[in-house]
């Protein structure tokens, strides 16, 4: 009988024990890679595998109402990185040892036969089955065993391989597949939600009056994340976030509200209108704003004057390229552009589009405000 060293061969791997119960086995035979090739298992894998680590780097760095980078995921993403790679490596290494291999069961016997290898397991002489996590079908007799890579076979086949057996602990089989689903779906949910809140949709909460009579404290609303185009965030490895503007509907305009990062806050989000754009002239004079020589009327949104009581501008003159002025429309109460001064453009998160809730509002059934926001 050849011997070959294969991971994780001790029964304390086993996700599943087998009991071989002759009468309910039939004749039959499974090939490896039956009805798929190598190269595509592969490339699954390793594909897989490359998901995993972009999937690490983007949550520690994208969940929301978490300092970021968040530690923790790239401990999980880590474990699981390593277990998969271990599951690559024994796929590799059953490939190099069973070419054009073969499981072949009858009530009598089990035999496993590959390119130089024809071993056979007497069903009486069969003292246990498991299957361990990475996939291995372990075949065990009096003082020894012989293993079959199960994972190489193709879905339907490795379900019909293993059904033929008796499960001899169906409860902690059960548990462990509930388990793995339950963290499959969890994982796959909190891709997709994180994904669809960094690149498409986000809700936000207003927790001051900076941009009153627009938004009020309390408000809750929709930010979306595709007219400026999505901005993938800062992960391990990157010098700066990337702002794909290629894949907007268009730039940022004058009136426009936008979520962004101010320069002086790491972890808070505000909210502003956008003022002035990249080559605009902008001056604060009279309680007014002028752009480009002209006074702008802000009336249908302003609340107060407009001043600027820095002993020297940070906004006033020509707005770099790259850069806007952004401001609260509650001008005598709001920490914006006049303090912190220009806003780099990479900044910005989205753009304010719909108000959905006002809890002391919707307590008095008043839906006026509710809409979309201008």
């Amino acid at each position: 009988m050849q011997k070959n060293f294969y991971l994780f061969q001790n029964d304390y791997f086993n996700k599943q024990s087998f009991i071989f119960d002759k009468s309910a086995v039939a004749d039959s035979e499974f090939i490896l890679f039956h009805k798929t090739t190598p190269a595509g298992y592969f490339l699954k894998k390793i594909l897989y595998l490359l998901l995993v680590i972009y999937s690490t780097l983007f949550l520690a760095v994208a969940i929301p109402f978490l300092n970021t980078p968040f530690f923790p995921i790239y401990f999980a993403g880590l474990f699981i990185f390593i277990l998969l790679s271990l599951m690559l490596a024994n796929d590799i290494m059953m490939f190099k040892n069973f070419k054009n291999g073969k499981i072949r069961i009858t009530p009598e016997e089990i035999q496993i036969i590959a390119d130089g290898r024809h071993e056979v397991v007497s069903a009486d002489g069969i003292t246990g089955l498991g299957l361990n996590i990475l996939g291995t079908l372990a075949i065990r007799s009096a003082g020894s065993a012989v293993h079959f890579p199960a994972s190489l076979l193709n879905e339907e086949d490795r379900l019909n391989l293993l059904n033929m057996f008796k499960d001899a602990n169906p409860v902690k089989t059960s548990v462990f597949r509930k388990i793995i689903e339950f963290f499959d779906a969890v994982s796959v949910a909190l891709v997709l939600a994180v994904h669809i809140i960094q690149y498409i949709i986000q809700a936000y909460y207003i927790p001051t009056g900076s941009m009153m009579d627009t938004l009020r404290v309390g408000d809750h609303l929709f930010v979306e994340k595709i007219t400026y185009g999505p901005i993938i965030p800062e992960m391990l490895g990157m010098g700066s976030p990337v702002h794909m503007k290629f894949m907007g509907i268009r730039e940022v305009r004058r009136g426009d509200i936008v979520i962004f990062r101010p320069p002086h806050e790491k972890d808070k989000d505000y909210i502003k209108r956008c003022i002035a754009i990249p080559g605009d002239r902008l001056e604060i004079k009279d309680g007014a704003v002028i752009i480009n020589g002209s006074r702008k009327d802000e009336s249908a949104y302003v609340k107060g004057e407009t001043h600027d009581n820095a002993s020297v501008s940070r906004v006033q003159g020509i707005v770099p390229e790259g850069k806007i002025v952004v401001m609260g429309d509650n001008r005598e109460n709001s920490m914006d552009g006049r303090s912190f001064g220009y806003l780099d453009i990479e900044k910005i998160k989205g753009k304010a589009f719909f108000l959905y809730w006002n809890t002391e509002q919707i307590r008095k059934l008043d839906f006026s405000r509710i809409g979309f926001i201008r």
